[in-house]
């Protein structure tokens, strides 16, 4: 019986063994192209860095930006990375871990990746705790022209998903954060009265919102917008929670109500 047992658990160990080696196979390639992104970051070769990129970050964010990103997260100080968790889904990988900087210090970070062409290309990056400590150390807030076209845009997308009762395409614009806490699914059921009483705010387009309160950062690092559109009949209140993911704000709550 106990040789039974230990026949057993040596077939599971090799199983698993097995399992570790051919997720390492599979990751091996984006796991060496975030390795080498990363150490270009520390040997201050941004633009090397840069070019990494896939062509998506690049088509939304200049280099100037980018090496402006990358500093405030304390990328360019790195020193080593640890992965302590890796995915390869098709042609994206995600892969998650800490950052070692020179100082000392580490950073949580996650990297995501899109097989292209030429290989395995960096399109997300996100410190999440560097990144809140940037927005406390001086990191500006959007200005009024990027509040007030961060707010049209998310409202239009949750009308969107209100008019057609479907919630899946507005799922996928929100931060990856949030995506991991609601599914479309659960967001149409909280939603569900706006679809019954098919409510309609685009008319908000082409009026200014007002805010009630001046954008702030808080203390988890997310940014606060609230206010509402002086529209007719019924005004649009709005409260808006805002994560940044690199290399963008990305929503990560919202609330709505019309009405007076």
């Amino acid at each position: 019986m106990k040789k039974g047992c230990l026949i057993a658990v040596g077939v599971a160990v090799v199983l698993a063994v097995a399992i570790v080696a051919v997720v390492f196979s599979l990751t091996h390639g984006a796991v060496k192209s975030a390795n080498d992104f990363l150490a270009l970051l520390g040997e201050g070769k941004v633009e090397a860095a840069y070019a990494m990129t896939s062509a998506t970050l690049q088509s939304q964010q200049t280099l100037a930006s980018f090496s402006q990103t990358v500093r405030e997260l304390g990328l360019t100080d790195y020193s080593s990375v640890l992965w302590s968790s890796r995915q390869v889904r098709g042609d994206r990988a995600q892969l998650e871990g800490s950052v070692k900087t020179r100082a000392g210090g580490k950073i949580p970070l996650a990297v995501d990746l899109v097989k292209e062409t030429k290989g395995w290309k960096v399109i997300y990056v996100s410190a999440p705790r560097a990144g809140i400590m940037a927005e406390q150390t001086g990191k500006p807030l959007p200005n009024e022209e990027a509040t007030k076209r961060l707010t049209l845009d998310s409202l239009l997308a949750f009308n969107q998903a209100v008019q057609t009762n479907d919630f899946a395409v507005f799922h996928g614009q929100v931060s990856r954060l949030w995506q991991e806490q609601i599914t479309p699914e659960k967001l149409a059921e909280t939603f569900a009265d706006f679809v019954h009483k098919q409510i309609d705010i685009s008319g908000i387009k082409g009026v200014d919102p007002i805010l009630t309160e001046a954008p702030t950062i808080n203390s988890d690092g997310l940014l606060i917008l609230e206010g509402y559109y002086p529209v007719r009949p019924s005004r649009v209140s709005f409260r808006l929670k805002y994560i940044y993911e690199h290399p963008a704000w990305k929503l990560f709550g919202i609330k709505v109500n019309v009405g007076e």
